[in-house]
């Protein structure tokens, strides 16, 4: 049986958790998310350790043939592809998205250009730095949505994020270059956000969950860091209903997923305008909340998978499989 290593935040290390979690919204992501997937590692009586340090992975890497992180952060930029990028290093199969796509999906940018070139509707964009700044005259009309280009972490993400003005698109960009952070400034859509969820198969036919769209108390619809944490009310999400919403996004998300392979699960998000009910593209994300409160489990408990086991196991098997056919093209 394959060795497996999961790694995350708070997972215990050698039967140790290393980093407790100090904080509501850390307690909820380790009961809810990385605990759940070690109950089921653990149920199922996979081979497997875990981690929460990528150093233990490093020095013992020649113990497994498959890795799975849930790390998104690990406190330095463009962390997002390193686990990935080891596993290349080390010739060891692991589970999600290669580095050049996690780096893809990761600049919002990028993923927006992708977007366009296979024909899908985007909102004009403009990116700016510390080193780069924003241009001081508008280069199309508002209002404006700021928010850091990489990375899927929404950080500072509020209703002050929302700009009528590009005078006020200026100051918030500020605000996140006083902290090393680049910005990715959008024409702000005026409509609701949704969530396509898309999990790969072992055949490589993907399985595509019912769109879901979410909805905030706040200025804008704006959904918060704080709220997509769980650690803030006012936000809720629902199954879409309306059947030509759900076709046009069915196609868009399988047309957008076929692009970013190899990948083995992520969700592709879409503002449709409230009028025109027209769908944007807006983001990619390759590595969301896989715990049994998040969108993407919830998706696709409504259709394809009946428990949370079913859909994790899926996942790991998937990630198995890969070892099934690197035997075969080592051994013709």
């Amino acid at each position: 049986m394959a060795k497996i290593l999961f790694l995350a935040q708070f997972a215990p290390t050698n039967g140790t958790v290393l980093v407790p979690p100090q904080t509501q919204e850390e307690k909820f992501y380790a009961e809810t998310y990385h605990w759940k997937i070690i109950d089921v590692l653990k149920k199922f009586n996979y081979d497997f350790e875990s981690a929460s340090d990528v150093n233990y992975f490093i020095q013992n890497h020649e113990k497994y043939q498959l890795v799975w992180s849930v790390y998104n952060r690990l406190g330095f930029k463009n962390s997002e592809i390193f686990v990935q990028s080891l596993c290349e290093y080390y010739k060891i199969k692991y589970i999600g998205a290669a580095p050049n796509i996690r780096a893809l999906v990761e600049d919002k940018s990028i993923s927006k250009q992708l977007a366009e070139h296979i024909g899908l509707r985007t909102a004009p964009w403009i990116t700016a730095s510390k080193e780069y700044p924003l241009i001081k005259f508008a280069p199309f009309p508002g209002p404006y949505f700021v928010k850091p280009r990489f990375g899927s972490a929404s950080i500072d993400i509020d209703e002050s994020s929302l700009c009528r003005t590009w005078e006020e698109a200026l100051q918030k960009s500020e605000c996140y270059f006083r902290k090393n952070i680049d910005v990715i400034v959008e024409k702000y859509i005026d409509g609701l956000c949704y969530g396509v969820s898309i999990l790969n198969t072992s055949n490589g036919k993907p399985l595509i969950a019912p769109p879901h769209y979410t909805q905030s108390d706040k200025t804008g619809n704006i959904m918060t860091y704080s709220q997509k944490r769980f650690a803030e009310n006012g936000m809720s999400r629902s199954s879409s209903s309306d059947e030509s919403i759900n076709k046009q996004l069915y196609y868009l998300s399988k047309l957008y997923f076929r692009e970013m392979q190899p990948c083995d699960y992520a969700r592709i998000d879409f503002i449709v305008e409230k009028n025109s009910l027209m769908p944007y593209f807006l983001e990619v994300n390759a590595l969301m909340n896989l715990g049994i409160q998040g969108g993407f489990v919830n998706s696709f408990l409504e259709n394809h998978f009946n428990t949370y086991d079913d859909l994790i196991n899926h996942i790991l098997q998937l990630g198995l499989s890969k070892l099934d056919k690197s035997s075969c093209a080592s051994n013709p």
